[in-house]
């Protein structure tokens, strides 16, 4: 199977978003966050209250999502062994599952039924709840995976991350069974929602812990991996969300075809850093923590400088901590100011202006290596 060659950025395309979901359906309507992982009907009160309190709040311009349980992307170790832990009003976290490589080669080489593993049984559950309590509403199943550093971290622990170093054809073989896992986990959520198992359209990865290999060494323990899980789940364009990368990473990003790559938090990038060292479109991410410190006008300002600097577009997600009484009227007014500033310069650019093309300038927060 042959993927869609990398996708050039064209300087006149801008797209922007401003969604809306349900961590912030449950800050509104006093349902605490950890219930939207295990209760019907917490999630149905968070979204009943809570999505016309955003509504009301936010604007007709904020995208709103539908009734689901917060997302979780541990599905696939839990399904391996992982624990979950559910701590009060807050994330889901995991515990590693093997004591050693060896150990986690020698599971990862049977077969799993994953359909009856973990909490898989207890989220199917869930999903025919929801579905029966919002019949008018699409509502997928999701109980996800991450890329494949992350969760050779995941079911090993933080002794992986050593032995990415000290280990490596061990953690090769490790790696090419945990994406083989992976892919063949993907597959099952995607017949249970009734999709193809290897799909034309994009295929998305997440793999945060990608950031902590250092660049010398994505071409023997990354690249690999990314082109297993790739191949195993698609022929389209290819995307990928990973923070903290480097400038010296990005050129591997071409190497790799994506269509798109979502930096998301990345401390030690700038916009005009991506933009030099590799060619895919990337959109631009106003964090929740970003707002904290903006006037509504330097919020415009950044999506202004996002454009300069070459991203494909901006995008924001009301998070909890925007939801809270005393934080309320501060994100209104930056994320209207973010959303008015995204619609001039994307009418801006469709008009033809070009782009300043701004030089790069290092990350305040902390230098790259």
């Amino acid at each position: 199977m042959t993927a869609s060659p990398v996708r050039h950025r064209d300087p006149a395309t801008f797209t922007w978003s401003a969604s809306c979901g349900m961590p912030a359906y449950a800050t509104l309507a006093g349902v605490p966050f950890d219930q939207l992982f295990l209760s019907a009907d917490a999630i149905v009160t968070a979204y009943r209250q809570g999505r016309p309190q955003a509504e009301t709040l936010f604007g007709p311009d904020v995208a709103m999502g539908g009734p689901t349980w917060a997302g979780n992307s541990y599905g696939h170790a839990n399904c391996l062994g992982a624990e979950l832990i559910f701590p009060p009003d807050s994330e889901v976290a995991h515990r590693p599952v093997y004591g050693s490589l060896a150990e986690g080669i020698a599971a990862l080489q049977r077969e799993v039924d994953f359909a009856r593993q973990g909490m898989f049984p207890f989220y199917l559950d869930l999903w025919a709840q929801l579905k029966r309590a919002f019949p008018g509403e699409p509502i997928g199943f999701h109980y996800k995976a991450e890329g494949p550093i992350t969760t050779g971290w995941i079911l090993r622990g933080h002794p992986f991350l050593e032995e990415l170093l000290t280990e490596p054809d061990q953690v090769r073989e490790f790696l090419r069974l945990a994406t083989q896992s992976i892919v063949a986990f993907l597959r099952l959520e995607r017949r249970v929602n009734g999709h193809p198992e290897i799909t034309p359209h994009t295929t998305g990865l997440a793999d945060d812990l990608a950031a902590m290999v250092p660049p010398r060494l994505w071409p023997e323990l990354v690249v690999p991996f990314r082109e297993q899980y790739y191949a195993g789940l698609g022929t389209g364009p290819r995307y990928a969300h990973i923070e903290d990368l480097t400038a010296r990473h990005l050129p591997y990003l071409d190497a790799l075809r994506l269509s798109q790559f979502d930096p998301s938090v990345s401390p030690r990038l700038t916009a005009a850093l991506i933009r030099d060292h590799c060619q895919v479109p990337f959109p631009w991410r106003l964090n929740s923590t970003h707002y904290v410190d903006r006037t509504p006008a330097q919020v415009a300002q950044w999506v202004y400088e996002a454009a300069a600097d070459g991203a494909a577009g901006v995008f924001t997600y009301v998070a909890r901590e925007m939801c809270w009484p005393e934080r309320q009227a501060h994100s209104v007014a930056c994320l209207h100011a973010f959303i008015a500033a995204a619609r001039q310069v994307q009418q801006l650019l469709r008009e033809g202006c070009p782009r300043p093309g701004r030089r790069h300038r290092q990350p305040a927060a902390r230098s790259t290596p």
